[in-house]
Formats: C-alpha cells, sequence, structure tokens
C-alpha cells in the first residue's frame, strides 16, 4: 500500500527530529524480529530513556542525507529499525546485546554517537562498559576508600585500647 506525499513529509519530519534531537541512535535489523520482543525491549528502552522505532528505508535515507550523518551509516536495506537515545548510550547497547544472545534476532547494523559513526563492533563494545550510574558509583567507592581506610586503623586502635584497658579492669578486679 502506498504511503500519500503527506505521510512521507511527516515522517521525513519526524526522522530529522530524532537524528537532530538526540545524542545518538542504533540502526537494527527488524526482520525477524517478534511482537512480544518488541513491545517487551520498547518497555524495557523506555526506563532507560531510549525509544524505539521502525522506519521507511528510503524517507530514513533522505533524513540521513538532510541531516549530513556519516555516509557509513547511509548503506542499509531490509527491514530496518532505528534505537535512539538522550545521553547514556550504555545501557541501550546493552539491551540490544543481551536481546541478541537470547534470541539472535536484533542484530545491529550500526549507529552514531555524538557525530561519529559507529560500526556493530563498536556498538557492542559500548555494551560492556559500565553505565554512568555504575562509573559514578565505583568513582565515589573509589574517593570513599582513602577516608574509610583512615576510620578503620582509627578505630582499631581506639578498639585495642578498649580491649586492653578492660583487660586490665578485669585482671585487677
Amino acid at each position: 500500500m502506498a504511503i500519500s506525499h503527506e505521510k512521507k513529509t511527516e515522517l521525513l519530519e519526524q526522522y530529522k527530529d530524532i537524528l537532530t534531537t538526540h545524542e545518538g541512535y542504533f540502526l537494527v535489523n527488524a526482520g525477524s524480529i517478534d511482537t512480544t520482543t518488541v513491545t517487551a525491549l520498547k518497555k524495557e528502552l523506555k526506563e532507560q530513556g531510549a525509544n524505539f522505532t521502525v522506519i521507511k528505508n528510503t524517507i530514513f535515507k533522505i533524513a540521513l542525507q538532510d541531516t549530513k550523518q556519516p555516509v557509513e551509516i547511509q548503506d542499509f536495506d531490509g527491514n530496518t529499525a532505528v534505537i535512539y537515545f538522550g545521553e547514556d548510550p550504555t545501557a541501550p547497547a546493552k539491551l540490544v546485546r543481551d536481546i541478541q544472545e537470547e534470541t539472535e534476532l536484533l542484530n545491529t547494523r550500526g549507529g552514531v554517537y555524538e557525530g561519529e559513526f559507529l560500526s556493530e563492533e563498536k556498538v557492542m563494545q559500548l555494551a560492556q562498559i559500565p553505565s554512568k550510574d555504575e562509573l559514578l558509583g565505583m568513582l565515589v567507592g573509589t574517593m570513599n576508600a582513602p577516608l574509610s581506610g583512615f576510620m578503620n586503623a582509627v578505630t582499631g586502635n581506639v578498639k585495642s585500647l578498649t580491649v586492653a584497658l578492660t583487660g586490665i579492669t578485669k585482671k585487677d578486679s
């Protein structure tokens, strides 16, 4: 069924909006993914601040050219979906990797983050990086370690003194 010119123009503007207002996106093969998996993926992506949309290739390629996206990303065909996100690319990449490992239905075709092309391998490498929240937790733990060590040393000496004094008082009585 043919799409009207108005609908095509609307889709083009929607795709341009996706490409210009988000930090990055991944293109994935959506041909063999089932509805249940897509629904679960959309729900999890929403929780991570990302979205999943099946696209019309020809219109999306025009949007890529109009927004001057990297040339490498513009070579794809078949059923395609775009996963677009705001700040943290690791969470969507992890979800894509998990679905690939579980069902082998969702294959990454590449992506763009902060204007740089990401090959399929780079997207999978992003999935191995801890998320922003995990990295912040590690940083706080690292910064807290010297203070914790100092407090343990100080309280350890106080505890030793207390045990020694308790032993002396029991011995005298």
